[in-house]
């Protein structure tokens, strides 16, 4: 399911900022010094996935009823919301460049706060809400712990946030919908 999240962020991204597939290449490896040092001359946005958790303020309760095309009907519980961790990062062999693409790819993810349903793949065009698209904020000082795991020099990226709707909840089937109740009071012990 991730390996959709990451098509669908590539396939946003090509268009919205636009990275024509001719001219810049979309990774999603770790961007450790091995890694870097494997790049070809062209152009490379790197979106590293590192760290993926329940999004519990965007959390639902209760349970639902879902009728699927055939009619049947099923209860489940509300599907859960996923916050997945990006790093993005630009590399070119000139510095002006990569600061280039990265503020092409700010403005593009500034500006379009949820990836729109055109772009999604798989199992991720079928459920609601859309994923939304947030950088998160923070002082920097887990930047350069970061860096420091991966073996390699600091570098500017975007922390990005995707919040997805994972459809991943157990269904059972639900019965026929109540049509009649009938309420009976029967008389209590010593009236």
């Amino acid at each position: 399911m991730l390996h959709l999240l990451d098509e669908t962020l590539e396939a946003f991204l090509r268009e919205v900022v636009p990275l024509p597939a001719r001219d810049v290449d979309i990774a999603f490896e770790a961007p450790d010094g091995e890694w870097a040092a494997s790049l070809s001359s062209r152009p490379t946005v790197d979106l590293y996935l590192w760290d993926i958790r329940p999004n519990l303020s965007e959390r639902d309760y209760g349970e639902v009823i879902v009728e699927e095309a055939d009619g049947r009907r099923f209860r489940r519980d509300p599907l859960p919301r996923v916050d997945c961790r990006y790093l993005v990062t630009a590399w070119t062999s000139e510095a002006r460049d990569e600061h280039s693409l990265l503020g092409d790819l700010l403005a593009a993810l500034l500006l379009h706060p949820v990836i729109e349903a055109q772009y999604l793949q798989g199992v991720f065009a079928s459920v609601r809400p859309l994923p939304s698209l947030h950088l998160r904020g923070g002082d920097g000082s887990e930047n350069s712990d970061f860096w420091s795991a991966l073996g390699g020099q600091l570098k500017p990226g975007l922390d990005l946030v995707v919040t997805v709707t994972v459809d991943a909840a157990l269904r059972a089937t639900a019965g026929p919908p109540t049509e009649k109740l009938t309420v009976r009071a029967t008389p209590g012990v010593g009236a």
